[in-house]
Protein backbone atom coordinates (compact mmCIF):
# COMPACT_ATOMS: atom_id res chain seq x y z
CA UNK A 1 0.00 0.00 0.00
CA UNK A 2 0.96 3.38 -1.42
CA UNK A 3 2.40 5.82 2.20
CA UNK A 4 -0.66 7.97 3.40
CA UNK A 5 1.42 11.04 2.20
CA UNK A 6 1.24 9.99 -1.65
CA UNK A 7 -2.01 10.54 -3.84
CA UNK A 8 -4.36 8.07 -4.71
CA UNK A 9 -4.65 7.35 -8.66
CA UNK A 10 -7.04 9.26 -10.26
CA UNK A 11 -7.87 5.96 -12.00
CA UNK A 12 -8.54 3.59 -9.64
CA UNK A 13 -10.55 3.28 -5.93
CA UNK A 14 -7.84 2.65 -3.10
CA UNK A 15 -6.59 -0.79 -2.44
CA UNK A 16 -7.54 -1.67 1.14
CA UNK A 17 -5.49 -4.30 3.09
CA UNK A 18 -6.86 -8.14 2.75
CA UNK A 19 -4.94 -9.70 5.72
CA UNK A 20 -7.24 -10.74 8.53
CA UNK A 21 -5.34 -8.80 11.25
CA UNK A 22 -7.87 -6.63 13.01
CA UNK A 23 -6.66 -3.41 11.97
CA UNK A 24 -8.39 -0.16 13.57
CA UNK A 25 -10.57 2.01 12.04
CA UNK A 26 -9.13 5.40 11.14
CA UNK A 27 -12.04 7.39 12.98
CA UNK A 28 -13.75 10.71 11.92
CA UNK A 29 -11.66 13.49 10.28
CA UNK A 30 -10.81 15.88 13.29
CA UNK A 31 -11.72 19.08 13.40
CA UNK A 32 -8.32 20.63 12.43
CA UNK A 33 -7.42 18.50 9.84
CA UNK A 34 -11.12 19.51 8.13
CA UNK A 35 -11.21 20.36 4.32
CA UNK A 36 -12.44 24.50 3.96
CA UNK A 37 -13.80 23.84 0.66
CA UNK A 38 -16.42 21.05 1.27
CA UNK A 39 -17.55 22.44 4.72
CA UNK A 40 -18.26 25.90 2.75
CA UNK A 41 -20.26 24.31 0.26
CA UNK A 42 -22.19 22.54 2.42
CA UNK A 43 -22.77 25.57 4.42
CA UNK A 44 -24.19 27.47 1.20
CA UNK A 45 -25.77 25.00 0.16
CA UNK A 46 -27.88 24.12 3.37
CA UNK A 47 -29.44 27.78 2.90
CA UNK A 48 -30.58 26.27 -0.49
CA UNK A 49 -32.16 23.57 1.11
CA UNK A 50 -34.03 25.41 3.39
CA UNK A 51 -35.46 27.96 0.86
CA UNK A 52 -36.27 24.69 -1.22
CA UNK A 53 -37.75 22.71 1.71
CA UNK A 54 -39.63 25.54 3.34
CA UNK A 55 -42.76 26.08 0.02
CA UNK A 56 -43.86 22.37 1.10
CA UNK A 57 -45.13 23.99 4.26
CA UNK A 58 -47.50 25.92 2.45
CA UNK A 59 -50.95 25.07 3.00
CA UNK A 60 -54.36 26.06 1.54
CA UNK A 61 -52.97 27.09 -1.82
CA UNK A 62 -53.16 25.45 -5.38
CA UNK A 63 -48.93 25.12 -6.34
CA UNK A 64 -48.19 25.04 -10.10
CA UNK A 65 -44.73 23.95 -11.37
CA UNK A 66 -41.89 24.04 -8.66
CA UNK A 67 -44.71 23.69 -6.32
CA UNK A 68 -45.29 27.42 -6.59
CA UNK A 69 -48.74 28.90 -5.50
CA UNK A 70 -50.27 29.72 -9.05
CA UNK A 71 -51.93 32.98 -7.46
CA UNK A 72 -48.93 35.14 -6.07
CA UNK A 73 -48.48 38.54 -5.11
CA UNK A 74 -45.40 40.62 -6.31
CA UNK A 75 -43.32 39.53 -3.48
CA UNK A 76 -43.84 36.28 -4.20
CA UNK A 77 -42.88 36.22 -7.80
CA UNK A 78 -39.63 37.76 -6.42
CA UNK A 79 -38.91 35.20 -4.63
CA UNK A 80 -39.79 32.26 -7.14
CA UNK A 81 -37.72 34.10 -9.45
CA UNK A 82 -34.51 34.15 -7.42
CA UNK A 83 -35.08 30.61 -5.86
CA UNK A 84 -35.95 28.82 -9.43
CA UNK A 85 -33.17 30.74 -11.03
CA UNK A 86 -30.49 30.02 -8.13
CA UNK A 87 -31.56 27.02 -5.97
CA UNK A 88 -34.20 24.60 -7.08
CA UNK A 89 -33.07 21.85 -8.45
CA UNK A 90 -29.77 22.97 -7.55
CA UNK A 91 -28.78 22.67 -3.80
CA UNK A 92 -29.53 18.89 -3.76
CA UNK A 93 -27.69 17.90 -6.42
CA UNK A 94 -24.54 20.36 -4.92
CA UNK A 95 -25.44 18.29 -1.58
CA UNK A 96 -25.47 14.93 -3.00
CA UNK A 97 -22.01 15.53 -5.19
CA UNK A 98 -20.24 16.61 -1.82
CA UNK A 99 -22.33 13.54 -0.03
CA UNK A 100 -20.76 11.20 -2.54
CA UNK A 101 -17.03 13.49 -1.92
CA UNK A 102 -17.09 12.54 1.22
CA UNK A 103 -18.06 8.98 1.21
CA UNK A 104 -14.50 8.78 -0.86
CA UNK A 105 -12.52 10.57 1.32
CA UNK A 106 -13.90 8.56 4.11
CA UNK A 107 -12.74 5.11 1.86
CA UNK A 108 -9.58 6.66 1.89
CA UNK A 109 -9.35 7.42 5.36
CA UNK A 110 -9.96 3.61 5.88
CA UNK A 111 -7.32 2.59 2.44
CA UNK A 112 -4.33 4.91 4.19
CA UNK A 113 -5.15 3.27 8.05
CA UNK A 114 -4.80 -0.51 6.84
CA UNK A 115 -8.39 -1.08 7.42
CA UNK A 116 -8.90 -4.96 5.78
CA UNK A 117 -11.88 -4.76 2.58
CA UNK A 118 -14.29 -6.28 4.62
CA UNK A 119 -14.24 -4.18 8.01
CA UNK A 120 -13.95 -1.21 5.99
CA UNK A 121 -17.00 -1.69 3.49
CA UNK A 122 -19.04 -3.01 6.67
CA UNK A 123 -17.99 0.25 8.40
CA UNK A 124 -19.50 2.08 5.20
CA UNK A 125 -22.67 -0.18 5.37
CA UNK A 126 -23.29 0.82 9.20
CA UNK A 127 -23.11 4.45 8.28
CA UNK A 128 -25.62 4.41 5.97
CA UNK A 129 -27.88 2.25 7.51
CA UNK A 130 -27.87 4.41 10.88
CA UNK A 131 -28.64 7.44 8.05
CA UNK A 132 -31.36 5.71 6.98
CA UNK A 133 -32.93 5.45 10.47
CA UNK A 134 -32.15 9.18 11.51
CA UNK A 135 -33.93 10.14 7.87
CA UNK A 136 -37.09 7.38 9.08
CA UNK A 137 -37.20 9.04 12.81
CA UNK A 138 -37.14 12.73 10.99
CA UNK A 139 -39.78 11.70 8.61
CA UNK A 140 -42.36 10.47 11.46
CA UNK A 141 -41.37 13.06 14.14
CA UNK A 142 -40.93 15.84 11.84
CA UNK A 143 -40.51 16.13 8.19
CA UNK A 144 -42.54 13.47 5.47
CA UNK A 145 -40.41 15.31 2.63
CA UNK A 146 -36.51 14.22 4.94
CA UNK A 147 -33.56 13.35 2.34
CA UNK A 148 -32.10 11.33 4.95
CA UNK A 149 -33.59 8.08 4.20
CA UNK A 150 -32.73 7.95 0.19
CA UNK A 151 -28.80 9.41 1.22
CA UNK A 152 -28.62 6.20 3.22
CA UNK A 153 -29.78 3.88 0.56
CA UNK A 154 -26.81 5.69 -1.87
CA UNK A 155 -24.71 5.25 0.55
CA UNK A 156 -25.46 1.44 0.36
CA UNK A 157 -24.91 1.13 -2.72
CA UNK A 158 -21.36 3.26 -2.87
CA UNK A 159 -20.53 1.31 -0.59
CA UNK A 160 -20.89 -1.84 -2.36
CA UNK A 161 -19.37 -0.07 -5.37
CA UNK A 162 -16.36 1.68 -3.51
CA UNK A 163 -14.02 -1.04 -5.10
CA UNK A 164 -15.51 -0.55 -8.62
CA UNK A 165 -12.88 1.16 -11.25
CA UNK A 166 -13.87 4.42 -12.65
CA UNK A 167 -15.18 3.20 -15.83
CA UNK A 168 -17.76 1.01 -14.24
CA UNK A 169 -18.75 3.90 -11.84
CA UNK A 170 -18.86 6.26 -14.98
CA UNK A 171 -21.58 3.27 -16.94
CA UNK A 172 -23.83 3.00 -14.34
CA UNK A 173 -23.96 6.96 -13.90
CA UNK A 174 -25.00 7.42 -17.54
CA UNK A 175 -27.31 3.79 -17.46
CA UNK A 176 -29.79 5.76 -14.68
CA UNK A 177 -29.32 9.17 -15.84
CA UNK A 178 -32.88 8.08 -17.63
CA UNK A 179 -34.15 7.92 -13.54
CA UNK A 180 -32.89 11.40 -13.07
CA UNK A 181 -34.44 12.89 -15.99
CA UNK A 182 -37.56 11.44 -15.85
CA UNK A 183 -37.81 12.45 -12.13
CA UNK A 184 -36.78 16.16 -13.27
CA UNK A 185 -39.24 16.62 -15.80
CA UNK A 186 -42.42 15.46 -13.00
CA UNK A 187 -41.09 18.24 -10.93
CA UNK A 188 -42.00 20.66 -13.73
CA UNK A 189 -45.35 19.59 -13.73
CA UNK A 190 -48.45 21.32 -11.51
CA UNK A 191 -48.41 19.99 -8.04
CA UNK A 192 -51.97 20.69 -7.28
CA UNK A 193 -52.24 21.27 -3.10
CA UNK A 194 -50.53 19.69 -0.50
CA UNK A 195 -53.13 19.55 1.85
CA UNK A 196 -54.68 16.41 0.06
CA UNK A 197 -53.77 13.22 2.21
CA UNK A 198 -55.58 10.69 4.77
CA UNK A 199 -59.27 10.41 4.30
CA UNK A 200 -61.43 11.49 6.77
CA UNK A 201 -57.82 12.50 8.68
CA UNK A 202 -57.63 16.36 9.68
CA UNK A 203 -53.54 17.42 8.62
CA UNK A 204 -54.54 20.53 10.13
CA UNK A 205 -54.10 18.36 13.95
CA UNK A 206 -51.09 17.09 15.36
CA UNK A 207 -52.40 13.37 15.20
CA UNK A 208 -53.63 14.05 12.07
CA UNK A 209 -50.09 15.12 10.65
CA UNK A 210 -48.63 12.27 12.75
CA UNK A 211 -50.61 9.68 11.09
CA UNK A 212 -49.54 11.10 7.07
CA UNK A 213 -46.00 11.08 8.13
CA UNK A 214 -46.26 7.41 9.22
CA UNK A 215 -47.67 6.91 5.89
CA UNK A 216 -45.40 8.62 3.88
CA UNK A 217 -42.52 6.85 5.63
CA UNK A 218 -44.58 3.62 4.51
CA UNK A 219 -43.89 5.21 0.67
CA UNK A 220 -40.64 6.95 1.18
CA UNK A 221 -39.03 3.45 2.33
CA UNK A 222 -40.59 1.50 -0.40
CA UNK A 223 -39.69 4.66 -2.86
CA UNK A 224 -36.07 5.34 -1.82
CA UNK A 225 -34.23 2.69 -3.83
CA UNK A 226 -35.88 4.69 -6.93
CA UNK A 227 -34.82 8.17 -5.38
CA UNK A 228 -31.55 7.18 -4.38
CA UNK A 229 -31.12 5.92 -8.23
CA UNK A 230 -31.81 9.72 -9.32
CA UNK A 231 -29.26 10.55 -7.07
CA UNK A 232 -26.98 7.82 -8.51
CA UNK A 233 -25.39 10.06 -11.46
CA UNK A 234 -24.33 12.57 -9.52
CA UNK A 235 -22.63 10.35 -6.56
CA UNK A 236 -20.50 9.29 -9.81
CA UNK A 237 -19.22 13.07 -10.39
CA UNK A 238 -18.85 13.18 -6.52
CA UNK A 239 -16.82 10.62 -6.28
CA UNK A 240 -14.80 10.73 -9.61
CA UNK A 241 -13.75 14.33 -8.29
CA UNK A 242 -13.31 12.89 -4.79
CA UNK A 243 -10.84 10.45 -6.22
CA UNK A 244 -8.77 12.93 -7.92
CA UNK A 245 -9.05 14.69 -4.92
CA UNK A 246 -9.59 18.18 -6.41
CA UNK A 247 -10.74 19.67 -2.64
CA UNK A 248 -7.47 17.89 -1.05
CA UNK A 249 -5.16 20.06 -3.72
CA UNK A 250 -7.24 23.46 -4.73
CA UNK A 251 -4.29 25.13 -6.17
CA UNK A 252 -3.52 22.07 -8.52
CA UNK A 253 -6.94 22.13 -9.79
CA UNK A 254 -7.74 25.82 -9.75
CA UNK A 255 -7.88 25.69 -13.96
CA UNK A 256 -10.67 23.21 -13.64
CA UNK A 257 -12.66 24.88 -10.39
CA UNK A 258 -12.54 27.81 -12.96
CA UNK A 259 -13.98 25.60 -16.16
CA UNK A 260 -16.91 24.54 -13.75
CA UNK A 261 -17.24 28.14 -12.55
CA UNK A 262 -17.75 29.60 -15.85
CA UNK A 263 -19.58 27.36 -17.82
CA UNK A 264 -21.57 25.92 -14.72
CA UNK A 265 -23.45 28.82 -13.27
CA UNK A 266 -24.57 30.14 -16.58
CA UNK A 267 -25.65 27.10 -18.10
CA UNK A 268 -27.67 26.59 -14.43
CA UNK A 269 -29.01 30.19 -14.63
CA UNK A 270 -30.46 29.95 -18.54
CA UNK A 271 -31.65 26.26 -18.41
CA UNK A 272 -33.62 27.45 -15.56
CA UNK A 273 -35.56 30.14 -17.21
CA UNK A 274 -38.03 28.34 -19.07
CA UNK A 275 -39.62 26.75 -15.76
CA UNK A 276 -39.57 29.70 -13.90
CA UNK A 277 -41.02 31.49 -16.27
CA UNK A 278 -44.40 29.13 -16.42
CA UNK A 279 -44.31 28.77 -12.53
CA UNK A 280 -44.44 32.52 -12.38
CA UNK A 281 -47.35 32.07 -14.92
CA UNK A 282 -45.82 34.66 -17.49
CA UNK A 283 -46.85 31.81 -19.68
CA UNK A 284 -48.33 28.54 -19.16
CA UNK A 285 -47.66 25.89 -22.00
CA UNK A 286 -49.01 22.50 -22.19
CA UNK A 287 -48.14 19.33 -19.56
CA UNK A 288 -45.99 17.55 -22.13
CA UNK A 289 -44.23 20.51 -22.61
CA UNK A 290 -44.14 21.54 -18.64
CA UNK A 291 -41.95 17.58 -18.48
CA UNK A 292 -39.59 18.53 -20.91
CA UNK A 293 -38.83 22.32 -19.15
CA UNK A 294 -39.08 20.28 -15.76
CA UNK A 295 -35.76 18.09 -17.63
CA UNK A 296 -34.39 21.27 -18.94
CA UNK A 297 -34.23 22.77 -15.70
CA UNK A 298 -33.17 19.66 -13.92
CA UNK A 299 -30.63 18.63 -15.78
CA UNK A 300 -29.24 22.67 -15.86
CA UNK A 301 -29.53 22.17 -12.45
CA UNK A 302 -26.11 19.98 -12.50
CA UNK A 303 -24.73 22.28 -14.17
CA UNK A 304 -25.82 25.10 -11.77
CA UNK A 305 -24.22 22.48 -8.98
CA UNK A 306 -20.96 22.21 -10.35
CA UNK A 307 -20.85 26.01 -10.69
CA UNK A 308 -21.28 26.06 -7.26
CA UNK A 309 -18.95 23.91 -6.33
CA UNK A 310 -16.32 25.38 -9.23
CA UNK A 311 -16.71 28.63 -7.75
CA UNK A 312 -16.14 27.32 -3.87
CA UNK A 313 -12.58 25.37 -4.90
CA UNK A 314 -12.07 28.61 -7.07
CA UNK A 315 -11.96 30.62 -4.02
CA UNK A 316 -9.97 28.37 -1.98
CA UNK A 317 -7.82 28.37 -4.24
CA UNK A 318 -7.18 32.05 -4.58
CA UNK A 319 -7.19 32.39 -0.29
CA UNK A 320 -4.93 29.55 -0.27
CA UNK A 321 -2.50 31.33 -2.45
CA UNK A 322 -3.19 34.39 -0.78
CA UNK A 323 -1.93 32.47 2.67
CA UNK A 324 1.30 31.03 1.56
CA UNK A 325 4.39 33.29 2.49
CA UNK A 326 7.54 33.94 0.90
CA UNK A 327 8.95 30.59 1.90
CA UNK A 328 5.86 28.66 0.83
CA UNK A 329 4.53 28.22 4.01
CA UNK A 330 1.02 29.12 4.98
CA UNK A 331 -0.83 31.31 7.46
CA UNK A 332 -2.90 29.45 10.31
CA UNK A 333 -6.38 31.47 10.01
CA UNK A 334 -6.83 31.36 13.58
CA UNK A 335 -3.75 32.31 15.84
CA UNK A 336 -1.09 33.40 12.53
CA UNK A 337 1.35 30.71 13.28
CA UNK A 338 3.37 29.52 10.12
CA UNK A 339 2.29 25.59 9.20
CA UNK A 340 3.71 23.81 6.05
CA UNK A 341 0.62 22.18 4.25
CA UNK A 342 -0.31 19.02 5.33
CA UNK A 343 -1.87 15.55 3.77
CA UNK A 344 -5.04 17.49 4.29
CA UNK A 345 -4.39 20.29 2.14
CA UNK A 346 -3.20 24.22 3.07
CA UNK A 347 -4.42 25.74 6.01
CA UNK A 348 -6.26 29.15 4.62
CA UNK A 349 -6.74 32.53 6.24
CA UNK A 350 -10.43 32.89 6.39
CA UNK A 351 -12.56 35.53 7.88
CA UNK A 352 -15.35 35.61 10.39
CA UNK A 353 -18.81 34.88 7.55
CA UNK A 354 -16.46 31.91 5.96
CA UNK A 355 -15.54 30.47 9.59
CA UNK A 356 -19.24 30.50 9.90
CA UNK A 357 -20.15 28.82 7.20
CA UNK A 358 -17.79 26.08 7.26
CA UNK A 359 -19.14 25.90 11.12
CA UNK A 360 -22.27 25.04 9.56
CA UNK A 361 -20.71 22.57 6.72
CA UNK A 362 -18.96 20.68 9.62
CA UNK A 363 -22.22 20.06 11.22
CA UNK A 364 -24.43 19.64 8.25
CA UNK A 365 -26.53 17.11 9.88
CA UNK A 366 -27.28 18.79 12.86
CA UNK A 367 -28.58 21.97 10.64
CA UNK A 368 -30.63 20.14 8.58
CA UNK A 369 -32.87 18.56 11.26
CA UNK A 370 -32.15 21.76 13.21
CA UNK A 371 -34.24 23.46 9.92
CA UNK A 372 -37.19 21.12 10.38
CA UNK A 373 -36.49 21.46 14.30
CA UNK A 374 -37.60 25.62 13.41
CA UNK A 375 -39.97 24.87 10.80
CA UNK A 376 -42.62 22.72 12.63
CA UNK A 377 -43.82 24.53 15.21
CA UNK A 378 -43.27 28.11 13.10
CA UNK A 379 -45.36 26.64 10.11
CA UNK A 380 -47.11 23.20 10.50
CA UNK A 381 -51.12 24.23 11.02
CA UNK A 382 -51.69 22.73 14.40
CA UNK A 383 -48.55 24.82 15.91
CA UNK A 384 -48.49 28.81 14.89
CA UNK A 385 -49.86 28.25 11.51
CA UNK A 386 -47.81 30.61 9.71
CA UNK A 387 -47.05 28.42 6.27
CA UNK A 388 -51.11 28.32 6.29
CA UNK A 389 -52.49 30.64 3.07
CA UNK A 390 -48.68 31.83 2.88
CA UNK A 391 -46.92 33.18 0.31
CA UNK A 392 -43.66 32.17 -0.95
CA UNK A 393 -42.33 35.94 0.01
CA UNK A 394 -42.96 34.82 3.78
CA UNK A 395 -42.12 31.23 3.91
CA UNK A 396 -38.74 32.10 1.76
CA UNK A 397 -37.42 34.72 4.88
CA UNK A 398 -38.63 32.16 7.07
CA UNK A 399 -36.84 30.04 5.72
CA UNK A 400 -33.55 32.38 5.65
CA UNK A 401 -34.43 33.05 9.44
CA UNK A 402 -34.04 29.54 10.09
CA UNK A 403 -30.72 29.28 8.49
CA UNK A 404 -29.07 31.73 10.10
CA UNK A 405 -30.27 30.64 13.48
CA UNK A 406 -28.78 27.17 12.43
CA UNK A 407 -25.17 29.16 11.46
CA UNK A 408 -25.73 30.48 15.47
CA UNK A 409 -26.23 27.36 16.64
CA UNK A 410 -23.01 26.49 14.29
CA UNK A 411 -20.72 29.17 15.10
CA UNK A 412 -21.25 28.30 19.61
CA UNK A 413 -20.55 24.94 18.97
CA UNK A 414 -17.51 25.73 16.96
CA UNK A 415 -16.43 28.13 19.51
CA UNK A 416 -17.09 25.44 22.03
CA UNK A 417 -14.99 23.07 19.84
CA UNK A 418 -17.61 20.41 20.16
CA UNK A 419 -19.17 18.21 17.01
CA UNK A 420 -23.19 18.78 16.13
CA UNK A 421 -24.99 16.28 18.61
CA UNK A 422 -26.04 14.55 15.20
CA UNK A 423 -22.94 14.22 13.73
CA UNK A 424 -21.70 12.36 17.80
CA UNK A 425 -24.85 9.96 17.58
CA UNK A 426 -23.55 9.02 14.29
CA UNK A 427 -20.02 8.66 14.58
CA UNK A 428 -20.94 6.59 18.04
CA UNK A 429 -23.15 4.03 16.41
CA UNK A 430 -20.71 4.20 13.36
CA UNK A 431 -17.44 3.64 14.81
CA UNK A 432 -18.74 2.97 18.46
CA UNK A 433 -16.46 3.91 21.44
Amino acid sequence: MSPASEPLPSSAPPALAVGPAPVPYSGPTRSAERLLAPDLARGLALLGIALANCVYYIGGRDLGPLARPVDGTAGDRVADVLVGLFVDNRAFPLFTILFAYGFTVLIRRQAAGGVPYVRARALLLRRSLWLAVFGAVHIVLLFEGDILLSYGCLGVVLALLFAARDSTLKVLGWSLAIVFVVTAGIDGLPQGSLDAGLPGVDQGTFVGALLWRLVALVALVFGAPFVAATFVPLAVIGTLLGRRQVLERPLDHEALFRRLTLVGLPVGVLGAVPLVLAAVQVWQPPWWALFLLGVLHGVSGVAGALGFFGAVGWFVANRSRASSSPTGRTVDGRDGSHLAPGRHGPRVVTGPVVRALAAVGQRSLTCYLLQSVLFVPLLAPWALGLGVGAGTLRVSLIAVGVWLVTVGVAVALDRAGRAGPAEWLLRRLTYGR
